[in-house]
């Protein structure tokens, strides 16, 4: 028996004009590379981390980027035309922009909240802060995280210390910086005499001596302790906050506290810390 029209028409109209997928442009940091992508941020930083068939394994953090931004440094059109669905109907995993200079030519103010995804593929959010984050005296180990990505020890404060190495009147400087803040213990008041017994590092010994060497040259504000990064080693021993900044702005992104990443975060905690000793 033939339907009449009414029942016909809606069924049609639902499996011709489906709503399209939603583009998403990311700021990926470790390594670094503006993306447009079709997976949503969960979905997103799986993909980085563990890849489609499961074959590769990392930790990977990234932004996301205020999808009305527009820059003469990037193809941003040309690489938007491009991330469009499969025509199995399967979103678009990634669309690359640029691989080299992405963090420089986009503002913070364009940056959006901050994901940090474990080897495992679960993905912490972390929004900026809105108010200034407690000072705290001292001295101070921080991960540079892009667009270099030394360990450094500082006797400056977060804002201070980004402020600082974004300098363009210093001899060397980067024009925008992601870092965060590594766990010192009492080895940020006292790095001679403070036990070191509760760090995980196992170069503890070399990080008390670029400290015990910045307190006895206050005429310098930056000492590296290492020159390279390890991706995995960097969630378990996150002080407070990760940060990014130049000369006109610097925006902290609050790392949660203990109690949070035992309780509604313990997953992507336990994900987080099981990697060895640092």
């Amino acid at each position: 028996m033939d339907l009449p029209p009414e029942r016909i028409l809606p069924n049609v109209f639902r499996c011709h004009h489906s709503p399209p997928m939603e583009n998403y442009l990311y700021l990926s940091l470790i390594p670094e590379a503006l993306i447009f992508s079709q997976l949503p941020p969960e979905r997103f930083g799986k993909y980085l981390a563990i890849g489609d068939k499961k074959l590769t394994r990392g930790p990977a953090i990234f932004f996301k980027v205020d999808p009305s931004f527009e820059s003469e440094a990037f193809q941003l059109a040309a690489a938007r035309e491009k991330c469009v669905a499969h025509p199995d109907g399967s979103p678009r995993r990634s669309t690359y922009v640029s691989v080299y200079g992405a963090l420089a030519n986009i503002p913070v103010s364009a940056l959006g909240n901050l994901y940090l995804t474990t080897k495992d593929g679960l993905t912490l959010e972390l929004a900026p802060s809105s108010a200034p984050l407690p000072e705290r005296s001292g001295f101070h180990l921080y991960q540079e995280l892009c667009p270099v990505n030394p360990k450094v020890a500082s006797p400056l404060g977060p804002e201070e210390f980004c402020r600082y190495v974004t300098n363009p009147e210093q001899p060397v400087f980067i024009p925008r910086l992601v870092f965060c803040e590594l766990r010192l213990n009492g080895l940020a008041r006292d790095p001679e005499k403070s036990s070191a017994r509760n760090l995980p590092y196992k170069d503890v010994n070399h990080i008390r001596e670029c400290l015990t060497a910045l307190k006895y040259r206050t005429d310098k504000m930056t000492k590296i302790v290492h020159r390279d990064l390890n991706r995995e080693l960097i969630y378990p021993v996150v002080e407070n906050a990760f940060f990014v900044g130049d000369q006109e702005d610097v925006r902290a992104y609050p790392f949660p506290s203990e109690e949070e990443l035992e309780g509604p975060h313990h997953t992507w905690w336990s994900s987080a810390t099981s990697v060895s000793r640092f």
